[in-house]
């Protein structure tokens, strides 16, 4: 089945394929987010930037995700001040908080036509972790100045839900939700109308240092730069082998439902919001604009995507709205995202300076992923020092190394999925 959001998308970009060899300042491998984003704000300080992506723009997780535009990181404060102590907490949660509200301003400034509408709650799926929950809001409240979330009890969650199946949780007036393709391929068009050259159907197969040059070499053509920008996430393969075992590809899935009447919309998400669950194997859905419910549910660790994903995602969707089972599902897509295995994103520089990687979001890259494009500028331009803090942030290896980090995930995953049952 199709994308809803490629069914939906309200920018055509096509770009050609590299068909000879270009030189540039600076060489951008993937063109989601990140990509995009670095191409964006070197194009605007003047610098030629070249952007190779190796299907279509946004064709990864960037133009297939939930569309949820979170604050913070991955991980709540309470686990990063107990793990990375609360001064970088502290740091981390700004650095997160700018993510968010520099999506929203990519967005004005490019005047990118993307559904923004403000608003994502969290409920729990037990009873037991409302507590855990009410304390959280709390913390952000006194100790981060964090105003806009709240805690809605059991009765207003099951209202803001329209289900039963949910307790309490917080709510965040502050973040926001959007057409995730929409606004990737707003970022191109920014950047390519900033001068930015950004070619489609491009793979990589290798780059090396050649005569104090960055070479990268796709099938048909060749960049030369001084510096390299690694953009891939979960579609980063073999193509850097001191990366791989630091992040592990997932793939997730999502289902759009035919248009919902008035009465249903009223019923299962009367403020217009998004949510994503306390599930280890996070559901997270919001309503579409023409008022279909886009569900997400569902992820395995296997090479390619399912082709089997409407029975993946619909089991956990009726498990939420029972009344919706046997609903009409006109779109169903997946998408590849990067996960580490401390769930805190990934920055590394390589090959004495010439390379710069930003990877693994683990899900929250709709902020967190497009922030790092102006991350990593600000690093090329010398300008900040963001990215040396998020590259400090020690990133442990998963247990097997590259070769066996998918197998133990999947038994984790399974232990994880268990408890959520239970």
């Amino acid at each position: 089945m199709q994308s809803y959001y490629s069914a939906s998308k309200n920018i055509d970009i096509a770009q050609a394929s590299l068909r000879n060899e270009v030189s540039a300042d600076i060489c951008v491998i993937g063109g989601g987010y990140t990509g995009l984003s670095t191409a964006l704000y070197l194009a605007k300080n003047g610098i030629n930037v070249v952007v190779l992506e190796a299907n279509t723009i946004a064709s990864g997780a960037s133009g297939a995700n939930g569309g949820q535009i979170s604050g913070g990181m991955r991980r709540d404060q309470i686990h990063l001040e107990k793990t990375l102590g609360k001064a970088v907490a502290k740091t981390l949660w700004v650095i997160g908080e700018r993510a968010k509200d520099h999506a929203k301003t990519l967005i004005d400034d490019h005047q990118i036509e993307c559904d923004y509408k403000n608003g994502i709650a969290h409920p729990n799926h037990k009873q037991k972790y409302c507590d855990e929950s009410k304390a959280y809001v709390e913390h952000l409240n006194k100790h981060y100045d964090c105003s806009d979330i709240v805690y809605a009890g059991d009765d207003q969650m099951r209202t803001l839900t329209g289900s039963e199946a949910y307790f309490g949780g917080s709510y965040d007036r502050a973040q926001a939700h959007c057409h995730p393709l929409n606004y990737a391929l707003g970022i191109a068009k920014a950047a390519l109308n900033n001068g930015a050259n950004i070619y489609e159907n491009s793979a990589v197969n290798s780059y090396h240092l050649k005569n104090g040059k960055m070479r990268v070499l796709t099938a048909n053509g060749a960049v030369n730069a001084e510096r390299v920008v690694l953009a891939c996430n979960g579609y980063l393969e073999n193509l850097e082998p001191k990366l791989t075992s630091k992040i592990l590809p997932m793939n997730n899935y999502i289902v759009a439902t035919k248009p919902l009447a008035d009465d249903m919309v009223e019923k299962i998400n009367p403020e217009d919001i998004a949510f994503a669950d306390s599930r280890f194997v996070v559901n997270y859905f919001r309503l579409s604009a023409d008022k279909r419910l886009l569900f997400g549910g569902g992820e395995n660790y296997s090479q390619n995507l399912s082709n089997n994903i409407v029975p993946i995602v619909t089991k956990p969707m009726e498990k939420i709205y029972p009344f919706l089972k046997g609903i009409q599902i006109d779109y169903a897509w997946g998408g590849k995202l990067a996960i580490t295995l401390n769930r805190l994103p990934f920055f590394k520089t390589l090959h004495s300076g010439k390379v710069l990687s930003a990877q693994g979001y683990s899900g929250q890259g709709v902020a967190l992923a497009s922030f790092a494009g102006k991350i990593i500028a600000d690093k090329i331009c010398d300008v900040g020092d963001m990215f040396d803090t998020m590259a400090n942030i020690p990133t442990p290896s998963f247990p097997g190394g590259r070769l066996l980090r998918s197998s133990s995930m999947k038994i984790g995953m399974a232990y994880y999925a268990l408890l959520d049952r239970i």
